[in-house]
C-alpha cells in the first residue's frame, strides 16, 4: 500500500474512533421550575410519579444554581461565561457571544433546538436582530421554536393573528394553538395543537434521523411557565378552559413536564442509544412568585426574580448508562456557566481561546473519574441595566454552600438562614468566618466591575423582597 493510502486510512479509523466515542447530548431545560417542586428533592405539594421513575436510573444534583431569572440563566448556559462578562439586557444574547450550539456543530456534531428563544432583543415585530441573535446564528441547523410576539416579523405576527378574533391583545400562546415557527416557516395550529408536544416531536424525529451521527440537542422548555393551563392529560379538558389560566394547573404541567423527559428517554433507548447519549434535565430559574409549595413542614414561596435559594435553586438529573450510577446524588457545587464546558470536553470541542470561560467541566465527575469541584459559585444579577427601578437593581454574590457573601458585604448563613432574613457582619466576622469571608470576597473582586457604573443599589430591600417577606410571616402565623 502506498504511504499517502496507509496514512489516509489511518486518519479514517481514528477519526471514526473518535466520533464513536463522543456521546449524543440532550438537555432539557424546563422554565421556572424551583427545586422545591419535585419529590425526588423532598418536595410534598405535586405528586409526580413519573419524575420518580424515571430518577430511579438518574444521577440527582442536590446543588444545581441558575440565575434568578431566564435570560440570564440563558446566556449562561449556553456561553459558560458569567452574565458579568456577557449580559447586556433582558432577552438579549449579544451576537459576539460564542454558544455551545455553534461549538458543537464546528466540531461535527448535528444539533437542533426547539421550544423558547426570546433573545433577540427585538423591541418590536418588525427588526428581528435589531441587538441580539437568532438560534440559526448560534449553531443550531435545525429549530422549531416558540414565536414569542417580540421575536417574529410583521409579516409572521399578522399570519398567526389573523386566525384569532379582532382586537385580541397580540399576545403568542406557548401552549394551546401555540405560534412556532419551524425551520423559519410559521406553522398553521389549532386549539387541538399544544405547544410542548409540537417542540418534543420535532426533536425526537430530530434524534431518530441522526441516530447514526453525533447530536447535541437543546429543549429549552416552554414548561413550565405561565400561564397555568391544562394539558393533554388533565382530567375533564375542553377547549373552553384550555386557554384559561390557573395554579390549579400547574402540578399537571410539572407531570407533563416529567412525561416529556421520559419521552426522550423512552425513544433513546428504543433506537440503542442509551450507553452512547448524555441526558441532562434542569430549569432555568425558580418557580414562578405567586406559587407556594412545600418541603414538608417548610414553605417555599417562589423566588423567580430574586437572588435567594428559592430563585436560584433548581433540579438537576442526569442519565447516561453505563456511565453513572443511578439512584446515585451528588453534592457537588453546579453553576449554569459548567454545562458548556462539560458538553464541549465529552464532545472533543475547542473552548474558544479569546475570551474567559467561567464554566468547570464535571464530565470527569459523570464519568467517576477523579474530579475537583468548584468551591464557589457567583450571581451577577441585573435585570435591565437601563432600569433604575428597585425592582431592577444590581446584585451580586458569591456563594460556597453554606455561606453568601453580597456586594455589600452582607453576609448569609444559608444553610441555617435560608430566607436570609439575619445578616451577618461580614467585616466583624469571628475567627472562623474570617477565612470564608476574604475567599468569598476573592471571588466577586475576581469579575469584571460593573459596566456602566450604576450607584442606584441602596442596600435596602426591593419591593418584591418586602412583600415575599410578610407572605412568609402570613404562613408561619398560621402554622
Amino acid at each position: 500500500m502506498k504511504p499517502f493510502m496507509l496514512l489516509l486510512c489511518i486518519s479514517s479509523i481514528v477519526s471514526f474512533a473518535d466520533a464513536a466515542d463522543r456521546p449524543n447530548i440532550v438537555l432539557i431545560m424546563a422554565d421556572d421550575l424551583g427545586y422545591e417542586c419535585l419529590g425526588v428533592n423532598g418536595g410534598t405539594s405535586y405528586d409526580a410519579p413519573v419524575f420518580d421513575r424515571i430518577a430511579h436510573d438518574a444521577m440527582r444534583f442536590s446543588n444545581c444554581y441558575s440565575q434568578p431569572i431566564c435570560t440570564p440563566s440563558r446566556n449562561m448556559v449556553m456561553t459558560g461565561r458569567s452574565n458579568a462578562r456577557n449580559y447586556r439586557g433582558f432577552g438579549l444574547l449579544d451576537s459576539d457571544e460564542i454558544t455551545f450550539g455553534s461549538l458543537m456543530r464546528d466540531a461535527g456534531y448535528r444539533t437542533a433546538i426547539a421550544g423558547k428563544w426570546q433573545l433577540t432583543g427585538g423591541e418590536g415585530a418588525d427588526d428581528t436582530n435589531r441587538s441580539g441573535t437568532i438560534p440559526e446564528k448560534c449553531g443550531f441547523e435545525q429549530t422549531c421554536m416558540w414565536a414569542y410576539e417580540r421575536d417574529v416579523s410583521v409579516e409572521q405576527a399578522n399570519e398567526y393573528f389573523s386566525r384569532f378574533p379582532a382586537g385580541m391583545k397580540r399576545k403568542t400562546s406557548r401552549f394551546w394553538q401555540p405560534a412556532v415557527v419551524q425551520n423559519g416557516k410559521m406553522l398553521i395550529t389549532t386549539i387541538d395543537d399544544y405547544g410542548p408536544d409540537i417542540f418534543s416531536r420535532f426533536l425526537l424525529d430530530f434524534i431518530e434521523q441522526n441516530k447514526d451521527a453525533p447530536f447535541f440537542v437543546y429543549y429549552p422548555m416552554v414548561l413550565t411557565h405561565n400561564p397555568f393551563v391544562p394539558t393533554p392529560d388533565t382530567p375533564g379538558l375542553t377547549n373552553d378552559v384550555k386557554m384559561r389560566g390557573n395554579p390549579k394547573y400547574f402540578g399537571d404541567m410539572i407531570r407533563y413536564t416529567g412525561k416529556t423527559v421520559e419521552r426522550f428517554l423512552h425513544r433513546i433507548e428504543e433506537l440503542g442509544l442509551s450507553e452512547n447519549t448524555l441526558v441532562i434535565f434542569t430549569a432555568d430559574n425558580g418557580t414562578f412568585r405567586e406559587l407556594e409549595s412545600r418541603m414538608g413542614n417548610r414553605v417555599v414561596i417562589g423566588g423567580k426574580g430574586l437572588p435567594l435559594d428559592a430563585g436560584v435553586h433548581v433540579p438537576m438529573l442526569v442519565w447516561w448508562k453505563g456511565r453513572i450510577q443511578g439512584g446515585s446524588v451528588c453534592h457537588d457545587l453546579i453553576e449554569f456557566s459548567d454545562f458548556m464546558p462539560t458538553f464541549v470536553e465529552a464532545g472533543r470541542a475547542r473552548l474558544p481561546t479569546d475570551r474567559r470561560i467561567d464554566g468547570h467541566s464535571f464530565l470527569a465527575r459523570l464519568k467517576g473519574e477523579p474530579y475537583t469541584p468548584r468551591d464557589s459559585i457567583f450571581l451577577h444579577y441585573d435585570k435591565d441595566p437601563e432600569k433604575p427601578e428597585p425592582e431592577y437593581r444590581r446584585v451580586r454574590s458569591a456563594f460556597d454552600g453554606r455561606y453568601k457573601l453580597y456586594h455589600d458585604r452582607k453576609m448569609f448563613d444559608v444553610q441555617n438562614d435560608i430566607e436570609e432574613e439575619h445578616p451577618l457582619d461580614a467585616d466583624d466576622a469571628p475567627p472562623a468566618l474570617r477565612a470564608v469571608v476574604q475567599r468569598l470576597q476573592s471571588v466577586l473582586d475576581s469579575m469584571p466591575p460593573w459596566q456602566p457604573d450604576n450607584s442606584s443599589f441602596n442596600g435596602q430591600p426591593d419591593e418584591q423582597s418586602q412583600s415575599r417577606a410578610r407572605r412568609l410571616a402570613e404562613v408561619r402565623a398560621t402554622e
